[in-house]
């Protein structure tokens, strides 16, 4: 198998890709590298030729970051467009004979390599370093040159509806131009086009979890490392060697504006605290300010055996150094400077295994008071604690998912979902006596009219329709898939007839009748949480009519993995408050007992992995097994704990 790689950005984009580089061709596959000139040398160092794209960054991005070539604002969709260009004039060539193709780095690029993998007709896969990069309703994007966020708007879906329209301003007419001068046609969104709707996370699930529920169908691998088995310089060895551990200091290859009082503020601070200094002058230029013993700079080195020999990382927060400072159980101090670093910055701090410090420039006062938080002993036995976590497969995963991808594409997250829930079809952590219970209290006469927002497959629908022949059903949902398997169910069951089923977003479902009952169990994130859930099931209900709504809540104070997990949400308390506060009187409610929700849990990825160990042959074994196996652990160590499952039935207060 051939396989194209293309990463167009600093170390920080191209080091991972080398890494997926190194283990696709330890088993077997023939793997070539498109990226800038500036690392023809390290790509020759671990096996992987290059095919160059356009002139060396190095210059380019100290002259942007440093101010001494400013980018601005105003040019950017011509330079965006020429750097499309450049890329796909160098992809094609390279492309060719190629099975497959995996981009990443600046988006622009990105969406020439698409262009070029599209016009060869190979597949493509757009992998992310970091979650953030990606649409979700969890994180806000990132503000692009020159189109600052409106006024008083924040949330983070109308911020991401914004970002397809700034993407087509700033990148779409130059891809659109490119498109039409090879033959093909115009595509509607930049951004869609170039991430596709099941990108790659290549990043650490615990420094750097995806959030569920979101839109796309992001596949995360782990972080992508490179096993690094050289040396360390013997100058460097007795630099270690001849007193207490020091503290690293060193930006990659991100420059910085003022490298001397940088490095003098670092030192300073370093020093301050009773350690020695390690700087490394990476793009940032940085050096020493005197040649006291207590300091040593360092070149490009083994990080993954120095981290380990530190007392704590002073560094910019790119993806690979955080990553690797966190597996070597090294507490950081991430100064921030731009693109991805803010978002690591503030995952350090929210793990307890650093600081953030505030803005990209270091003074004396802001180091010291950030590494004295670093220095703790508290932090340090916490950022040891993160480190048995982190995973070290990642490489392994995506290059089996690359090289399985030639005979079958990986399981979506509806063909997952279908077998996890194979032997638990309602999906909810809810027992059948207790479905049935919620639907008579829901159903009182037995001909009402019953519509379910964000139905799925149809199983409450088609449960309800069964015992009561007068009842009349509408379901929605998103899905073409489940729909599908929902219309097969209602003929096998008889009851077809009687169920009408819409594909539409549920946020958007109009009907010209009220209904007696409004279904939504656990579909909340389509319509941003459960009052507007509630304010969407009230514009549907008859007089006098009764909802049936499934939320989760936290039944025990959470664990900040399981935050990042669920996100915010309330006790069972407070959860009935705010439904009471709205005007509705829940008429029964039902607790899931941890007998039901440890079940569901069981049911589901005890589904998963008996159909992987039945299926050995099936390229798609593995993938369905490490998944299960990820979400069991998830749920034992992360959330059995504190999660709770509610289902309210609810009337008006007042109609």
């Amino acid at each position: 198998m051939r396989v194209l790689l293309m990463a167009y950005g600093s170390r920080g984009d191209i080091e991972p890709m080398a890494g997926l580089g190194v283990q696709l061709r330890a088993l077997g596959a023939d793997v070539r590298v498109c990226a800038p000139p500036d690392f023809a040398d390290f790509l020759d160092g671990v096996g992987l030729p290059l095919v160059p794209i356009g002139s060396p960054v190095r210059e380019i991005v100290k002259g942007a970051v440093t101010g001494k070539t400013p980018m601005p604002a105003a040019g950017l969709p011509e330079r965006a467009a020429a750097m499309l260009a450049m890329t796909y004039e160098a992809v094609v060539p390279a492309a060719e004979g190629c099975d497959v193709m995996v981009a990443t780095g600046l988006l622009p690029a990105a969406a020439g390599a698409r262009l070029a993998a599209e016009k060869l007709g190979i597949p493509y896969r757009f992998v992310a370093y970091f979650p953030a990069y990606l649409p979700s309703p969890h994180h806000p994007p990132f503000e692009r040159p020159g189109r600052p966020f409106p006024p008083g708007v924040t949330d983070n879906q109308a911020l991401w509806d914004l970002d397809i329209e700034t993407m087509n301003v700033l990148f779409g007419v130059g891809l659109n131009t490119h498109r039409a001068s090879i033959g093909l046609p115009p595509v509607d969104h930049f951004r869609d086009y170039v991430l596709t709707d099941r990108p790659w996370l290549a990043a650490d699930p615990v420094l750097s979890p995806w959030q569920e529920p979101a839109d796309l169908d992001v596949v995360q691998t782990g972080a992508w490392i490179r096993s690094d088995e050289r040396p360390l310089p013997a100058d460097l060895e007795a630099f270690l060697d001849a007193g207490t551990p020091p503290v690293y200091v060193g930006f990659g290859s991100i420059p910085v504006r003022n490298a001397e009082d940088v490095a003098r503020a670092a030192i300073e601070a370093v020093r301050a605290q009773g350690r020695r200094v390690l700087v490394a002058q990476g793009w940032a230029d940085l050096a020493l300010i005197d040649d006291r013993d207590d300091c040593f700079a360092i070149g490009e080195v083994n990080q993954q055996a120095l981290f380990r020999r530190v007392a704590a990382v002073v560094h910019h927060g790119g993806a690979g150094t955080t990553t690797t400072a966190a597996r070597a159980g090294a507490p950081q101090v991430v100064v921030p400077q731009m693109a991805d670093q803010p978002y690591w910055a503030g995952r350090v701090a929210e793990l307890g295994i650093g600081a953030a410090h505030d803005g990209p420039t270091p003074t004396f006062e802001s180091l010291s008071a950030a590494l004295g938080i670093a220095l703790t002993p508290e932090t340090e036995a916490r950022a040891k604690a993160v480190a048995d976590t982190i995973r070290t497969d990642g490489t392994a995963v995506a290059a089996k998912l690359l090289l399985d991808s030639e005979s079958a594409a990986p399981m979506s997250r509806e063909q997952i979902s279908a077998i996890a829930h194979a032997d638990h079809p309602i999906k909810s952590p809810l027992a059948d006596e207790s479905v049935s219970r919620l639907l008579e209290r829901g159903l009182p006469r037995g001909d009402e009219r019953v519509l379910d927002l964000g139905c799925g497959t149809a199983e409450w629908l088609l449960r309800a329709l069964e015992t009561r022949p007068q009842l009349h059903a509408e379901g929605v949902d998103v899905s073409e898939v489940a729909l599908a398997q929902a219309r097969q169910a209602a003929g096998t069951r008889g009851v077809d007839e009687r169920l009408v089923l819409h594909q539409q977003a549920a946020a958007d479902f109009v009907s010209a009748r009220p209904f007696d009952l409004v279904i939504s169990v656990g579909a909340a994130h389509a319509f941003g949480g459960l009052l507007p859930t509630l304010a969407a099931a009230r514009g549907h209900l008859a007089p006098g009519g009764r909802v049936l709504i499934g939320e989760s809540f936290w039944d025990r104070a959470p664990s900040p993995e399981a935050v990042e997990m669920f996100g915010e949400l309330a006790d069972l308390a407070s959860t009935v408050d705010q439904v009471v506060a709205d005007g509705w009187t829940p008429v029964h409610a039902h607790v899931s007992t941890r007998g039901e929700l440890d079940a569901y849990e069981w049911a589901c990825w005890g589904s998963l992995a008996a159909w992987a160990l039945d299926h050995p042959d099936d390229p798609a074994a593995a993938q369905a097994l490490e998944t299960a196996t990820a979400a069991r652990s998830e749920w034992l160590h992360v959330y059995r704990d504190s999660f709770g499952f509610l289902c309210l039935v609810l009337r008006r207060t007042s109609d």
